[in-house]
């Protein structure tokens, strides 16, 4: 279906039924994935940044360029106005919800904010020593927060505390593996930084063709994918025994031009990745062997790829193209 707005992001409902559009320009739409209609939720005006959908609820977060989050009703038969909980001048960042659908968190400037489900503050854990442009859960009662040259760990339970870690420069995007053991950010100078959080050990990957904006670990922990500005190529590190350093990685090649979003299944190997080139790639990654550097699959749509997004049981993908294009394909066995 073809939205009225460009997507900003968008994000899944916990049983799957639905995909929330947040778009550029402030319009939050609900899409059926069944039947494919449409509710105008309501409009964040000037434009929405994030969306976030609580895990087994129906409270619906935005972030906005107002610099508001507002609170709303996922599951809204009708347009309303979403309640505002948080106001300010910077742009709110890494808006989420915890694993369990208790806290809502976002930094702005050198602080993280946490509300509770009905937008009432629970606490702000900062300032840290760097403006914060990262977030992401580690578990319910833990987050990372990063910055230029910093990876912090927030403690919420049982007392809140900050834990900072170096970080060799700017970070442009946050991930973290599904058991929670290691931390990796895609850098601005090229590389792709990973810490080991129990031990504190950590490395880096150098070489790659421009900015690393895309990163997004397998179910099983085991694989990390990563592109770069400058190319159309997939890079996959394997993180089983020690880890990644001495190794090759795994090169998928497919893309001719750079590759916009890449996301794994939350269930199962698969890996998907869309690219200016029009291109949407299905793949499975695994251990060097033939064929595993060549898509599964491959589909050449009507212009180029911009958000990629699997329902929690890994079996449907929301494809969002830039001029406002919602697609939904399904896994078949």
């Amino acid at each position: 279906m073809l939205l009225d707005d460009y997507p900003a992001d968008l994000c899944w409902s916990h049983d799957g039924r639905y995909v929330v559009v947040a778009g550029g320009e402030g319009h939050l739409q609900r899409v059926s994935a069944d039947d494919a209609s449409v509710l105008a939720l309501g409009s964040h005006e000037p434009g929405l940044l994030a969306v976030s959908w609580q895990p087994g609820g129906k409270v619906l977060a935005t972030s906005g360029q107002d610099g508001s989050v507002r609170l709303w009703d996922a599951l809204a038969t009708e347009t309303a106005e979403g309640r505002v909980v948080h106001r300010g001048m910077a742009w709110p960042l890494g808006l989420s919800f915890d694993p369990r659908g208790k806290r809502l968190a976002f930094a702005v400037g050198r602080n993280v904010h946490l509300l509770d489900v009905d937008g009432t503050p629970v606490g702000t854990l900062g300032p840290h020593a760097v403006q914060l442009s990262q977030l992401a859960w580690r578990s319910a009662d833990e987050l990372l927060v990063a910055g230029n040259g910093a990876l912090f760990t927030d403690r919420i339970s049982p007392e809140l505390r900050i834990t900072q870690h170096l970080l060799d420069g700017g970070p442009l995007v946050l991930v973290i593996s599904a058991d929670g053991r290691i931390a990796a950010t895609g850098q601005q100078d090229g590389q792709v930084n990973f810490r080991f959080l129990a031990t504190q050990k950590r490395s880096r990957m150098s070489g790659y063709d421009g900015k690393v904006t895309q990163a997004t670990w397998s179910a099983n922990s085991r694989w990390l994918a990563t592109a770069a500005t400058g190319s159309g190529e997939i890079v996959v590190w394997d993180f089983s025994g020690k880890g990644p350093e001495g190794t090759e990685p795994l090169q998928l090649k497919a893309h001719q031009e750079r590759v916009e979003s890449l996301a794994f299944a939350p269930v199962g190997p698969w890996l998907a990745s869309g690219g200016r080139d029009w291109r949407l790639g299905l793949w499975r990654p695994g251990p060097a062997q033939r064929g595993a550097d060549e898509p599964v699959d491959m589909h050449l749509l009507d212009g180029p790829v911009g958000l990629l997004r699997w329902s929690r049981d890994g079996r449907r993908l929301a494809v969002a193209q830039a001029d406002g294009r919602l697609r939904f394909y399904s896994l078949q066995d």
